[in-house]
This record gives C-alpha cells, structure tokens and sequence, in this order.
C-alpha cells in the first residue's frame, strides 16, 4: 500500500510541477508559418486561431490603396498585424514583448533563408538581445518569382519582425 501511495504522490507531483504545466503560454508559430501566411491568408488566420490569438481590429482599407489591416493579439504578450495592400505586396509584422522567452529565437531559426543580410555575421550569431538594440537584421529568401524578407529589430519593450513579400 505504501508503494501505491508514493507512485500516486510522485504522479501528482509532476503533473503539477512537470514541463507541461509551466507551458501555458507556449505558441507554436514559427517563421515558416508567417512565410506561408504572405501568400495563404486562410492559412494563417488558421494558425493563429490554433494558437490562441483574438482578432483585436480590422479594417478594410489600408490608406488610399485597396487592401485590408488586420490585428490579432496574444494575451499582452504578442501580437500580429497582417496589410495586405495588393496581390505582390503583402506585410505581416509581429510584435514580441521582451519576456516572452524564446519566442524570438525560434523566429529567427526557423526561417527558411538562403541569404543574411547582416553584414558579416552567420544566422547563428544572430543576437537580438535587448543590448543589441541598435543593431537591426534582415534575412531575404529569394524564390523562383518573388522574395521573402523579414527585417528584424528591437525597441524596448518589443521585438518586431516585419516580413515582407515583394514581387
């Protein structure tokens, strides 16, 4: 009977203090899924819902051109805005605040890139730290009929990532 009992508190005990039950807050978009999103709207409205997001504003024109905005937000933590202006122009720009933990880093590994823009330095020391601030990125990933930029950059308390399709 005790052996019983001890196995039951050990379970207890990791459910409540184990990996999943810190994970609250853990959102599994990655770069890969904003690229797709430039070309797929269903796909990333999709994603986003998946996620957690709540649409927070919409709009139907974008300044004099046709298009549309969109807002979507996670908790206080994240949030992303989707311009689509015309077919060859489409933006998403996505907002991390500083104590989201990883989520940036994941960002940056997981586009899918052929070129930095950096200057002299390889997507592995890529170092958006908030000490970093002045220092801004872009990685281009050129495709046989367009190219997929995102330019990257921190401003207190924010990280922000602006992806960019362009024809």
């Amino acid at each position: 009977m005790k052996i019983i009992i001890r196995l039951f508190l050990f379970v207890v005990s990791i459910s409540y203090c184990g990996i999943t039950h810190s994970q609250t807050n853990y959102v599994t978009l990655t770069s890969i899924d904003f690229v797709k999103g430039l070309d797929n709207l269903d796909y990333l409205r999709g994603k986003l819902i998946e996620n957690g997001f709540t649409i927070s504003r919409t709009s139907g024109a974008v300044g004099y051109t046709p298009g549309f905005y969109e807002s979507w937000q996670f908790e206080t933590m994240l949030y992303v805005d989707i311009i689509y202006k015309t077919v060859n122009e489409n933006t998403i720009k996505v907002g991390v605040h500083e104590t989201f933990n990883g989520f940036p880093e994941r960002l940056i590994q997981s586009f899918p890139h052929k070129k930095t823009e950096k200057r002299t330095d390889h997507i592995e020391a890529v170092n958006i730290a908030p000490t970093n601030k002045a220092i801004n990125y872009s990685l281009t990933l050129t495709r046989d009929s367009d190219s997929v930029t995102v330019f990257i950059w921190f401003d207190k308390p924010y990280y922000f990532f602006e992806y960019k399709r362009e024809k």
